[in-house]
């Protein structure tokens, strides 16, 4: 049904019923024709209503109403020239014209009724004549300002409907748009985070923003263990005391446990509350806590569906990086491959470019005999050599130092010294710690095997070279250290 049809019935109920009362006491009063008595029940009682179920039974959503409007307009001009410019009566006619077209309409149609009223009452004193006589029995006018009084009661009341309707439309539309952008915001940060930690961080302060009365934290546990987390991350503004305490009761939490449920209290509506996520992060659960007072219902609706972009966009960012990792790490010793190096190389030489206090240095690595080890023992020992020795490198490598196995038997090692200091005292500590330990290696027969490892090694930097040439210097001085390294022994042999 038209909106607008709905929404004037009841005034011009009221006002039209007033409005017969007083014309019918006129009617009485001036001793005016029976006809035209029954012209105003016909009008003023009959015809709202057939407005109002005309609109509502017919299959259009676009009303007559407008139409009806301007039609009263005209009437009600015809019936001030009938009751002869009726004072009281007169105003209220014309009051309810200006009024009700106003407030649905605006100007342009407040002018199109005043024209239609205008139109009106030519044509009443082109029907009736023109007879003035705007005075009017007490009891009339007492009755007419009644009507009046009721008809803008019955307008103000239902437009105060209306707007209470559409206050709480609007309210709930910007809730869903924030709720629709703050899933959008989750779903981007699985792009703009370059790892997990950084996503989840993210995603906190997100749901915080929106829920700015909580703290929220995130973890993920393995089901099959009790009381420890395999991460867990916290907004900032719960202290470590807090965080601590949270961690245990995480840690304490079974995937199967009910969405919404209190795991602690400190007061009667506070409390952390703890969502599990769904969707299996490999052999995880992920759980997103809630740290605060307790959301109504309406709330937990809404952050149901958030929990599920989260879940989504976790799950996405692992599995990406995951693909990442997979990509650019080697698969026997997990240490970075030859495609990771290259672009690693590329990123130090354009930070170079960029500041020339940015330099690096390489050193090549070369396994001297893996193929013999390969040809006696099989393959299984010459895996457990090269993993064996990227295992020592990485264990005498620093933190920011980048590992890499270059080929079969050959690793390089890049490291972001502006003077190649750093480098030198690495190449110390991997001839000290390295170069000649022994390890133990499987053999096709099923036994044991000692081995020393043999390298050799050779380093350059972009402050002694150009940064282009910098891995093709040092595989040259790594090729220098071998041949020295054969010169020194009349035959080569495991000892």
């Amino acid at each position: 049904m038209p909106r607008l049809t709905r929404i004037n019935y009841l005034p011009r109920v009221f006002g039209f019923g007033a409005t017969f009362i007083a014309i019918a006491w006129l009617t009485h009063v001036h001793e005016w024709s029976t006809g035209l008595y029954v012209l105003a029940v016909a009008y003023f009682l009959l015809y709202p209503h057939c407005v109002y179920w005309f609109d509502r039974l017919r299959e259009s959503r676009k009303g007559i109403e407008v139409h009806a409007m301007m039609f009263d307009s005209f009437m009600l001009a015809l019936w001030t020239v009938a009751i002869e410019f009726s004072g009281w009566v007169s105003f209220t006619l014309l009051a309810a014209v200006i009024l009700n077209n106003t407030m649905t309409g605006g100007v342009s149609q407040f002018i199109r009724a005043i024209a239609c009223y205008g139109l009106g009452l030519l044509a009443g004193v082109l029907l009736f004549g023109f007879h003035w006589s705007p005075q009017a029995p007490l009891g009339v006018e007492i009755i007419t300002m009644i009507a009046l009084q009721a008809y803008i009661f019955a307008v103000a009341w239902v437009f105060s409907r209306q707007n209470q309707r559409l206050f709480r439309t609007k309210t709930d539309a910007e809730k869903k748009n924030v709720i629709f952008s703050t899933m959008l915001n989750l779903t981007d940060l699985g792009d703009q985070s370059e790892s997990f930690e950084q996503l989840v961080e993210e995603a906190l302060k997100v749901l915080q923003g929106l829920y700015p009365n909580q703290s929220f934290g995130f973890a993920l546990k393995d089901p099959d263990e009790t009381e420890t987390l395999h991460f867990a991350a916290f907004t900032s503004d719960l202290e470590e005391e807090q965080r601590a305490s949270l961690r245990h009761q995480l840690s304490c939490v079974s995937e199967y446990l009910p969405q919404g449920h209190i795991i602690s209290a400190s007061e009667q509506d506070k409390g952390s509350f703890v969502f599990p996520l769904k969707q299996r992060f490999d052999r995880f659960q992920g759980f997103l806590l809630i740290h605060g007072p307790a959301l109504p219902e309406e709330e937990r609706q809404a952050l149901r569906l958030l929990l599920k972009q989260l879940s989504t966009t976790i799950a996405n960012k692992l599995l990406s990086l995951e693909l990442k990792s997979a990509a650019e790490r080697d698969a026997l010793t997990g240490i970075y491959n030859r495609g990771r190096l290259e672009h690693e190389i590329a990123d130090a030489q354009a930070r170079l470019r960029d500041n020339k206090d940015e330099h690096f240095t390489v050193i090549l690595i070369d396994l001297i005999g893996l193929k013999p080890i390969n040809d006696q023992y099989g393959h299984i020992a010459g895996d457990q050599l090269i993993c064996s020795v990227a295992d020592a490198l990485r264990a005498t490598c620093r933190e920011h130092d980048r590992l890499f196995r270059f080929g079969g038997d050959e690793f390089v090692i890049l490291c972001r010294d502006k003077t190649g200091q750093g480098a030198g005292a690495l190449m110390s500590r991997i001839d000290r710690n390295v170069k000649g330990q022994k390890v133990s290696l499987p053999t096709d027969q099923g036994d044991a095997m000692d081995v020393r490892i043999e390298l050799s090694v050779g380093q350059a930097g972009s402050d002694q070279v150009p940064p282009e040439d910098v891995l093709k210097r040092a595989d040259e001085r790594m090729y220098e250290d071998k041949k020295r390294w054969y010169a020194a022994r009349d035959r080569y042999r495991y000892r």
